[in-house]
């Protein structure tokens, strides 16, 4: 964090309630602190699926499918 720029910590609304949520650059998903769902990040860039042996597990936990 110590190199971080403002732009690494955002808002971006919640999926399910619209409400805003904050995320840190390296965040995967955050829980909403109105509705309480988790959200996924939207800047988050899951090419690493391509060749990580662990993104079946990791997508699954994100709730996608590889």
């Amino acid at each position: 964090m110590r190199y971080w720029k403002p732009e690494d910590i955002f808002e971006s609304m919640c999926a399910h309630c619209g409400q805003p949520v904050e995320f840190f650059k390296d965040d995967l998903k955050r829980r909403c602190p109105a509705c309480g769902k988790d959200t996924l990040n939207p800047k988050n860039d899951l090419a690493c699926a391509a060749w990580c042996k662990s993104a079946a597990q990791c997508l699954e936990e994100l709730g996608r499918k590889s």
